[in-house]
């Protein structure tokens, strides 16, 4: 989970030296900069590890998505009557997926 947590600031950095920061990325910005995620900096960076942000959604990555999370909320909802694939249509489409 770090490990990957350490590729993705890698790749952060990487990103932005190679847009504009040939000499690296600064260790701070101007907060209003930072907050807008215009400008990197290792104080963003810093802010993301300390608040446990392990996808570093804060320096804009997307969150990942879970499929046993949907899969276990699908079965919930099943159980409970209130899905609405409950029809067979569900069913074939899952096939065309796979």
């Amino acid at each position: 989970m770090y490990n990957r947590m350490e590729r993705k600031i890698i790749e952060y950095v990487q990103v932005w030296v190679n847009r504009c920061y040939p000499d690296g990325i600064p260790d701070e910005a101007p907060i209003e900069l930072e907050n807008n995620n215009l400008v990197p900096s290792y104080r963003r960076i810093c802010k993301a590890i300390m608040k446990n942000d392990i996808a570093l959604q804060t320096l804009g990555y997307p969150r990942l998505k879970c499929d046993l999370y949907f899969q276990l909320k699908h079965r919930e909802l099943a159980q409970k009557g209130k899905t609405r694939y409950n029809s067979g249509q569900f069913e074939l489409f899952r096939e065309v997926l796979q």
